[in-house]
């Protein structure tokens, strides 16, 4: 008797620390989606990646970076915020660099729209598809070189055919100030307008047919029927596909610094080759930094309003 009472008077013992942590162990793994665990390796890489140099970059626009060796960065403050929004060749640029980006973006939206229309209604549309991929898989570097020589004017193919109808007469366009921004608009517009129509053939696929007979049948005309039915199914592909482009275009550099590297009188020195001159042809690392980040920043906002929108029709279709 005496033996049963001194045992429940004993205090109950907690467990200890190492079972403690095992048990959380096990609820974390076991309330942890599976693709949660395939997911973290790639996510832990592209953070490992990317999150050093943006954070290096920031610090970059704070100091006076010199490359000389024996001397130390400067800690400068505010100083080349203030003498970025004091240069004229950034306002050059941005203006440059929205001129480029609205342009290109509407052609490549509108024409990947309207020959993926297209593709969706026509027999053997896959053969076609894959010829239009055809310049989808080039680098821009060979795409900047082969409108170099197609554009040459004294032996290029295109020049000669331009010439020869009429059309222009001036030499190469990629040598005239008026000209060489929309040349080079149009080579970006060949080569990435194929990735519109691919998401957006996807995008069509999703369509249901019998939502679309179904207003014929009621007396709608194609029109209607596109804007009734289509678009509204099409929006998410339609949106991925801007984001995609936008961002793209806007740390576009490569065919310009192949083709005109800024010229002819800066006529297509937008901002990222503007950058480009400042960082690796100047040496002014920091000034590149804070231009860098702005460039950043502006990518990071236009995609953050076009992912609300994308979530917020997804939701909207959801809900419906």
């Amino acid at each position: 008797m005496s033996d049963q009472s001194q045992s429940a008077a004993q205090p109950i013992l907690a467990a200890p620390p190492a079972s403690r942590s095992l048990s959380l162990y096990r609820r974390v793994v076991e309330n942890t989606p599976w693709y949660v665990w395939w997911l973290a390796p790639a996510v832990i890489i592209l953070a490992g990646i990317t999150l050093f140099p943006f954070f290096w970059m920031i610090y970059m626009s704070f100091m006076k970076v010199r490359l000389a060796p024996g001397l130390s960065d400067l800690f400068v403050g505010w100083d080349n915020w203030a003498r970025m929004f004091d240069d004229p060749s950034i306002y050059q640029g941005w203006w440059l660099q929205f001129q480029y980006v609205g342009v290109s973006m509407v052609l490549q939206m509108g024409l990947g729209l309207g020959l993926a229309l297209m593709l969706n209604q026509t027999k053997g549309g896959s053969v076609l598809v894959m010829i239009f991929m055809i310049p989808m898989m080039v680098a821009p570097v060979v795409v900047g070189h082969l409108f170099n020589l197609l554009l040459n004017s004294s032996y290029g193919l295109y020049a000669w055919i331009l010439n020869t109808l009429g059309i222009y007469s001036k030499g190469s366009l990629l040598s005239n100030p008026d000209t060489a921004l929309w040349t080079i608009v149009a080579m970006d517009t060949w080569e990435w307008t194929p990735l519109i129509i691919l998401i957006l053939l996807a995008g069509l696929k999703s369509v249901p047919q019998d939502t679309v007979e179904a207003s014929h049948v009621d007396g709608s005309n194609p029109i209607q029927v596109f804007f009734n039915v289509t678009l509204p199914y099409l929006a998410p592909s339609l949106l991925i596909a801007f984001l995609l482009r936008f961002m793209d275009c806007m740390r576009f550099i490569d065919k310009i610094l192949i083709t005109t590297r800024g010229g002819p009188a800066e006529a297509t020195k937008t901002l990222p080759i503007y950058l480009y001159f400042k960082t690796f042809r100047e040496f002014n690392i920091s000034m590149g930094a804070t231009i860098g980040f702005t460039l950043l920043i502006a990518i990071i906002v236009c995609a953050m309003i076009a992912t609300n929108i994308l979530l917020a029709e997804k939701g909207g279709e959801d809900h419906a």
